[in-house]
């Protein structure tokens, strides 16, 4: 799979269980990403890096893990 691809699979993932923020952006917890793109996406923590440095997404930290970061709001910014 390429990068692109891949980012094209995380952004499916992040608008079809998405929550609006205050912003209209859509938002996912990263627990709920992580379960939902199990199958789908074999390194989602290279593929969220990736969207992360094309201004695709924002998340606050350098590098997502479970659990302890499953509370952590991942954000789609691109429209």
């Amino acid at each position: 799979m390429n990068t692109s691809h891949e980012i094209e699979v995380l952004r499916d993932a992040i608008k079809a269980n998405e929550t609006k923020n205050a912003d209209g952006k859509s938002t996912i917890p990263y627990g709920v990403l992580f379960d939902k793109t199990a199958n789908t996406l074999e390194a989602l923590n290279g593929t969220l890096r990736a969207a992360k440095r094309q201004k695709k997404v924002a998340f606050d930290a350098e590098l997502l893990m479970m659990p302890r970061d499953k509370n952590v709001l991942v954000t789609w910014i691109e429209d």
